[in-house]
C-alpha cells in the first residue's frame, strides 16, 4: 500500500514537472488529443440541413465571416444562435489554432451547429494572382484538409483570397470541381458546360461602417432585388489597427432591423444560395 502511493505520488509530481519545465509540449498533446476526439464525433455523425425552402419573394441576405477569427466564436456566435440564424466561415486551416485563430473544435462546434464551414485556401499567401498553378494546388490542399477532417460538406465552395481572381484560374478550379467562389464583388458559378456570374451586393462591414449606411444600403437593395453579403473579419469593441473589427452591437442591431423587416429579408446560409 505504501509502495502504491510513493508510485502515485511519483507520478504527480513527473506531470507538475512536465507542466512547469515542457508547458508548450503539454499543451501540444491535450491539443492533438482533443483534435482526436473531435474528429471522432464529427465522423459519427452526419450533418444534415433540417430547414424550410427559402422563400424566392424575400431579399436573400448572408452573413460571411473571413478567416476563421477566434471572435467568431466566443462573440458572433452567440449572437446568431439568439435569433436562431445560421451564417458562413470562411477558413484557412494553416492558421487553425494559432492566436486569435479558432481551434479545430472551435470550427467543429460551428459546424456541428449548422455553419457553412468554406475553403478560403490552406495558407492566404499574397501576392498569388499571376501563380495560378501554386494557388490552385494551395485551394486544393485546404479542400482536402477539410475533408480529412470530417468538414468538408462544403469544401469546394471557395473564397478566393484578397478577392481577386485570374480569369486562367477560374477554368482550372471548374475543372477541379469546385462549384463557385466569391470574389471581392460577385460570385462565380461553375456548372459542367458553362461559368456565369451571380449578381449581389456586398457590403465589407469594417469598423467604420455605421449600421445607418448599412440599412440605406438594404433599403435600396429591396428596391431592386439582388442577394446581399455583409462580410465581416473580428468581432470586438477594440479596432485591431486595421480596421477589421466590427462591433458586436452594430452586428445586433443589424439583424434587429433585418427582424423588423422579414417580410423583404431572409437570412440565409451562403451554400443555401444554389
Amino acid at each position: 500500500m505504501i509502495i502504491i502511493k510513493i508510485k502515485i505520488k511519483i507520478i504527480i509530481l513527473s506531470i507538475l514537472l512536465a507542466v512547469f519545465m515542457y508547458p508548450k509540449t503539454l499543451n501540444f498533446c491535450i491539443s492533438n488529443i482533443q483534435n482526436i476526439y473531435t474528429a471522432k464525433k464529427l465522423n459519427n455523425i452526419i450533418v444534415q440541413d433540417n430547414h424550410i425552402s427559402t422563400n424566392p419573394d424575400k431579399i436573400k441576405i448572408i452573413f460571411m465571416f473571413d478567416d476563421g477569427w477566434k471572435s467568431i466564436y466566443t462573440e458572433a456566435y452567440d449572437i446568431m444562435k439568439k435569433y436562431n440564424y445560421k451564417a458562413s466561415v470562411q477558413i484557412i486551416p494553416s492558421l487553425i489554432g494559432e492566436k486569435e485563430y479558432m481551434t479545430y473544435k472551435e470550427i467543429a462546434d460551428l459546424y456541428l451547429g449548422g455553419w457553412d464551414l468554406l475553403n478560403h485556401s490552406y495558407s492566404h499567401k499574397e501576392n498569388m494572382y499571376y501563380n495560378c498553378s501554386e494557388l490552385l494546388s494551395d485551394i486544393n490542399k485546404a479542400k482536402q484538409w477539410m475533408d480529412n477532417r470530417y468538414i468538408g460538406k462544403n469544401s469546394d465552395i471557395l473564397v478566393i483570397p484578397y478577392g481577386e481572381i485570374n480569369p486562367y484560374l477560374i477554368e482550372q478550379l471548374k475543372d477541379a470541381g469546385y462549384h463557385n467562389i466569391r470574389t471581392s464583388d460577385n460570385i462565380i458559378t461553375l456548372y459542367t458546360n458553362e461559368i456565369e456570374y451571380y449578381p449581389v451586393t456586398t457590403i465589407n462591414l469594417l469598423t467604420c461602417i455605421t449600421v445607418n449606411e448599412v440599412k440605406s444600403i438594404l433599403t435600396q437593395t429591396a428596391k431592386n432585388p439582388k442577394a446581399v453579403i455583409l462580410i465581416l473579419h473580428k468581432i470586438g469593441d477594440t479596432d485591431d489597427g486595421y480596421g477589421m473589427t466590427y462591433s458586436k452591437e452594430k452586428l445586433e442591431q443589424i439583424i434587429l432591423f433585418i427582424n423588423k423587416h422579414s417580410d423583404k429579408y431572409e437570412i440565409i446560409k451562403y451554400s443555401r444560395l444554389f
